[in-house]
């Protein structure tokens, strides 16, 4: 890339494009980016964790970005349905907001607001007006100051006010939360070969050896967190 005077390599994905940096440029490629394309949003960074996310049907959206020929230690998926904000690509989860992150929400924040004033003093930056992306933001921030994945989940049960629940992918592994009250359906599953969760059990039902899985609800303010 001219702008950066660095080598960049592209992959093209349908709507999406992979950009590869050396780490000590990617920070410059971004503001390029942001200079010279100021259109186009960045969905993730970091060195594992690619994220993909349209508008469709979840069959057509992961035929488009071939999920299917992709391998890796966990994945993560979301089907949104849209409560506070236009259903659009940027609306969509996974939410990225730090390095190898992601999360995906189904509930309600209501303290997003004053949250997200409180991050961005503390330098964090936001592509949309989603509540889900503030959810991302903190755990983000509270990981920038030292805590581990499941010490951020903890701390998430005082500091968010409403209805969640969680998914958080990092480059090490998963990590789920339920609010206290746990108004949202969830299901995990655990063998000795894989981890498991969906909203709904039949999310679950065509996984290899699911007849033999440990299955179960989440507890309510609980903290599953599992590393590779």
């Amino acid at each position: 890339s001219e702008a950066t005077n660095t080598q960049v390599s592209m992959r093209i994905k349908d709507t999406h494009a992979v950009l590869e940096v050396s780490d000590e440029h990617a920070d410059d490629v971004r503001k390029a980016l942001a200079e010279l394309r100021p259109a186009i949003r960045v969905m993730s960074v970091g060195d594992i964790i690619e994220i993909y996310k349209e508008v469709g049907l979840p069959k057509d959206v992961a035929e488009r970005f071939e999920l299917a020929q992709m391998s890796g230690s966990h994945g993560i998926g979301h089907t949104r349905m849209a409560t506070e904000s236009a259903v659009t690509t940027m609306g969509a989860h996974p939410f990225s907001t730090g390095s190898d992150q992601c999360l995906v929400h189904n509930g309600s924040l209501s303290n997003h607001n004053s949250l997200r004033r409180k991050l961005k003093r503390d330098g964090i930056k936001f592509e949309t007006d989603n509540d889900s992306e503030v959810a991302a933001a903190y755990l983000t921030n509270k990981m920038n100051h030292g805590s581990n994945l499941g010490e951020a989940l903890e701390s998430s049960l005082d500091d968010l006010d409403g209805f969640f629940t969680f998914v958080v992918g990092t480059k090490d592994g998963f990590g789920v939360v339920r609010d206290p009250i746990a108004c949202k359906p969830a299901v995990m599953a655990e063998t000795d070969q894989y981890v498991a969760f969906g909203s709904e059990y039949r999310a679950l039902v065509n996984l290899p050896g699911i007849e033999q899985a440990r299955v179960w609800e989440p507890e309510p303010a609980t903290v599953y967190f599992w590393e590779h």
